[in-house]
């Protein structure tokens, strides 16, 4: 059979065949004067070359019954839950979570609209998964100041700049660290015209994507990767912080946690995204229960996609929230 070129057009050929024409192994063993067990191992072959890729889509399934009890008992204004038979790995959470978020979004963008953009794994699973469609005068917006030195795959400057050329739109970029050492510092900062302009261009958006953070240490993402110390976790998780978004934290109950970290942080102020219509977090798996919560109580997002593993558990922590102010 020659070389490897023509082993692997071959390997192309019956494969072709098997896949996209239907046929039978026998009939293809036919064609090329071989064995069917031949042409068997020939597909195996085929897919340890990647000559062949199989994709399975998992059907999509959302928990509609769930999704009208988080909208009713935590007032959202949108909601997606997809359901998971058993607790997946984060990156399969993140992975379905990313498709469910990006198909909420394309229903919500319309010509015109300013999207904001924060940070994270969702957010970036969410505008991977957003099919490209061009829509007319839009325009997306860096919330956030950019995680440290290095450019990070979930890092808002590269999801603005992936999601403006999804939907053809203009990108906005805040091109400042998103914590600094000092108050003083960040006031500073803040004066600058071109940080100052990115940052009143935030509340003027009509939709805001946004990652929810967790303060336990073994789920923050924010401290494994090092953008903030250990002793900057320890002071947020001394002030009763439960998670954040756009690095504002806050406790189960919603209420802004008293720390400096917010007058050293580098963003669209808290009244700012309080003024975006459409606050969209995303965010799964159970040990964010108490953040979501926290961050709907604050009213930090107004809409929400999830899985139901995670649902369940919210809806607990709510129902526990109301007995005790019983």
């Amino acid at each position: 059979m020659g070389n490897n070129n023509e082993r692997d057009e071959i390997l192309a050929f019956v494969a072709e065949k098997y896949y996209q024409e239907d046929k039978k192994q026998t009939e293809i063993a036919e064609m090329i004067g071989l064995t069917r067990s031949a042409v068997s191992r020939m597909l195996t072959e085929a897919r340890e070359k990647s000559i062949v890729e199989i994709i399975i889509h998992r059907p999509f399934q959302y928990d509609r019954e769930l999704e009208s009890k988080l909208q009713k008992t935590l007032n959202l204004k949108h909601v997606s839950v997809v359901v998971f038979s058993n607790q997946p790995d984060y990156d399969e959470i993140r992975k379905q979570l990313g498709k469910a978020a990006s198909r909420l979004l394309a229903n919500l963008i319309k010509p015109g609209h300013k999207i904001g953009i924060s940070w994270g794994t969702t957010v970036q699973a969410t505008i991977e998964a957003f099919e490209t469609i061009p829509i007319k005068d839009t325009t997306v917006v860096q919330l956030v100041g950019v995680l440290g030195s290095t450019r990070h795959s979930y890092s808002a400057q590269i999801l603005v700049e992936q999601m403006a050329q999804k939907i053809g739109g203009e990108g906005t970029y805040l091109f400042s660290p998103f914590i600094v050492e000092n108050e003083k510092t960040a006031a500073s900062l803040l004066k600058d015209p071109t940080v100052e302009k990115a940052v009143s261009i935030g509340k003027e958006c009509d939709i805001a994507l946004m990652g929810i953070g967790t303060t336990k240490s073994e789920f923050c993402s924010l401290y494994k990767e090092n953008h903030i110390s250990l002793q900057d976790i320890k002071t947020i998780r001394a002030a009763d912080a439960v998670g954040d978004v756009c690095a504002i934290y806050f406790d189960i109950e919603g209420n802004l946690a008293p720390i400096d970290f917010h007058q050293r942080r580098i963003g669209t102020s808290l009244p700012g995204i309080l003024e975006i219509p459409i606050r969209l977090g995303v965010a799964g798996n159970i040990e964010k229960a108490e953040a979501i919560l926290g961050a709907t109580c604050g009213r930090f997002i107004n809409s929400l996609v999830t899985d139901n593993l995670t649902a369940l558990r919210v809806l607990e922590l709510a129902q526990e929230r109301c007995q005790k102010e019983k």
